[in-house]
């Protein structure tokens, strides 16, 4: 299960690199430019992130420099091609809690409704 920052940079990496059979060049820079400045992810965080999911084994990561600018270079792994799935199976599991919740307040309004009907109220 990854965290809040791991799915940022998850995502960032994974919709760059699915147009891209699986492989991608990203700076440290355009990897943050993807996280919306809404989050709270600091260049600090960006190191272990991607040390995290390397473990995970969701993707390699190959780091270098071009033109001396540092330079990541992805490769997605199974884990890496799963992780739309995974995010779909989440919301999905959100939405049928949601759901159950409201179905249970509704037969609770139900059920107390026909108590008091019955109880003579």
């Amino acid at each position: 299960m990854l965290g809040k920052k791991e799915k940022l940079i998850m995502k960032a990496v994974y919709l760059k690199a699915v147009k891209t059979d699986g492989k991608c060049l990203m700076t440290p820079t355009e990897l943050l430019a993807e996280i919306p400045y809404t989050r709270d992810f600091r260049r600090e965080d960006l190191e272990p992130c991607l040390k995290s999911l390397v473990l995970e084994d969701y993707f390699e990561l190959i780091d270098t420099e071009k033109k001396g600018e540092r330079v990541f270079c992805f490769t997605l792994h199974q884990n890496g091609y799963a992780f739309a799935r995974q995010i779909e199976s989440e919301k999905r599991a959100i939405k049928f809690k949601i759901v159950l919740t409201v179905a249970g307040a509704i037969l609770s309004v139900t059920l107390v409704r026909i108590l008091t009907l019955i109880a003579g109220g």
